[in-house]
């Protein structure tokens, strides 16, 4: 319900289904397209899933899984002193959540080898700033009849940079700033940087398809798809 009794008396109902309509409009197609691409992957095998493309999906929901765990046992810390659900809905939730992380993680860390001193925190700080620092297209044109124009690599990145600048804002901006970007209120904003943070990635990694030039093949496919039901949603 509306936490002003004068508004949910008057439009509770409508407030709470376009609510949950707006919560689940990019987490349902985002989150199907991400974990098919890495079942089929995994069905592939492991040599399939030690591609730069499954490393980085696997970071990303693993990065978005953790931070849901997150919101859903220290729910007051990110929905502005609200505590909505039931001790037990709390506890499934964040139990999901995060076994989904360490799922995620448990699978990055076989795929990826550690650095010489044994560790993989320098390997995760390297590949962030890699990827931040290739976030611009490469050989990007402003012709809109060039090849790397009408691939998409150029509406890719700028999706990477708004959707990741959407996971950032709630998260280190008052209320009511905090709750632009997905337009949830003050309980469900913070949150939702999950699915923001995972929109960001799956961008990322579509940009880099389009670079390499293998934007049709089945994976990136499902990811397109998913990404613009959620968008479009």
């Amino acid at each position: 319900s509306h936490p002003n009794a004068a508004i949910d008396a008057v439009c509770g109902l409508r407030h709470n289904l376009l609510t949950i309509a707006q919560a689940y409009a990019l987490p349902l197609p985002l989150i199907w397209a991400v974990a098919s691409a890495l079942r089929s992957a995994a069905a592939a095998g492991w040599d399939r899933l030690s591609s730069a493309t499954y490393r980085r999906l696997n970071l990303a929901l693993f990065t978005s899984s953790a931070w849901l765990c997150a919101a859903a046992v220290c729910m007051p810390a990110f929905a502005y002193g609200y505590d909505m659900y039931p001790a037990a809905l709390k506890a499934a939730a964040g139990a999901a959540h995060g076994l989904t992380a360490l799922l995620c993680a448990g699978v990055w860390v076989r795929t990826v080898e550690p650095t010489r001193s044994g560790h993989y925190m320098p390997r995760l700080v390297r590949g962030l700033a890699g990827s931040l620092a290739t976030l611009a297209p490469k050989s990007a044109s402003d012709d809109p009849e060039a090849a790397s124009s009408r691939d998409g690599r150029s509406e890719l990145a700028l999706c990477a940079a708004l959707f990741a600048w959407f996971a950032v804002l709630p998260v280190v901006s008052p209320f009511p700033m905090a709750t632009v970007p997905a337009i949830l209120g003050k309980r469900m904003s913070r949150a939702y940087s999950a699915w923001t943070w995972l929109a960001a990635c799956v961008c990322y990694v579509l940009k880099d398809a389009a670079e390499r030039g293998r934007s049709s093949a089945s994976t990136f496919a499902t990811l397109r798809k998913g990404l613009a039901a959620g968008s479009l949603a």
